[in-house]
């Protein structure tokens, strides 16, 4: 017999060898029993579903679970080439690798709530400058409407004391108003000039009391800004 037909033989048995250990162990895999713990506790019809060093998972009647060799009665355990040994040095694998898997949790937790505090502190500051930037608009509006509502008043006043002046009969008097400055005498001819005053002091009147009513609605809304801005600043604190 040459080289490569002894070879082509030992291959065969080689093969047709695994093949019988693969049968006889989906064989072992596929037979039930039933398996009485050392508690007391029975898995019927129970099949391998997959082994471990330290234990056997099996599927039974009511369900599957892991058992370990060592809830096993010795019988079980022999059947199952338990080997203490071996048992240990795996779980303390297995504790070992859990033991890694939680520092590495915890590491990413805090790292996700560093990354999480310096984020909120990024978003507390930006909130500050937004509030300071509308505390400064409100400002800036209640200062303009301010001067609004002095000027309003001025020329009120000022159309007043003309008014008052034309109601002075056979009186020449210098008047001054938004329309211009002259002087005039105040006999019952100038009865359309106080008209025309009158109807502009009460337009004026009402403008001005809205400009007021603006005035103080600013106020209040600053006042508002300004605590919302102390207690925002307070919290970086």
């Amino acid at each position: 017999m040459n080289h490569t037909v002894h070879f082509a033989v030992l291959a065969a048995l080689l093969f047709a060898c695994t093949a019988v250990f693969a049968a006889d162990s989906d064989k072992n895999k596929a037979e039930k029993h039933d398996i009485t713990l050392k508690s007391g506790k029975v898995l019927k019809d129970a099949v391998i579903l997959d082994k471990k060093p330290n234990g056997v998972t099996f599927g039974y009647k009511d369900g599957a679970s892991f058992v370990r060799f060592s809830d096993m009665p010795e019988k079980a355990q022999k059947y199952f080439n338990y080997n203490p040994e071996e048992a240990e040095k795996y779980e303390k694998k297995i504790e070992s690798q859990k033991a890694a898997n939680k520092k590495a949790a915890e590491k990413q937790k805090a790292k996700e709530q560093k990354q999480k505090a310096e984020q909120d502190k990024r978003n507390h500051e930006r909130r500050i400058a937004q509030q300071e930037q509308t505390v400064r608009k409100l400002e800036l509006q209640l200062e303009e409407a301010k001067k609004k509502l002095s000027n309003t008043e001025n020329t009120v006043s000022q159309d007043r004391g003309a008014l008052v002046s034309t109601l002075n009969d056979n009186t020449r008097v210098r008047v001054d108003t938004p329309w211009g400055v002259g002087s005039i005498r105040t006999s019952n001819n100038n009865g359309a000039v106080r008209n025309k005053l009158m109807k502009e002091v009460d337009t004026l009147s009402v403008k001005r009391d809205n400009q007021a009513q603006d005035v103080i609605d600013l106020q209040l809304k600053l006042e508002a800004a300004q605590k919302t801005l102390e207690k925002l600043k307070e919290g970086s604190n």
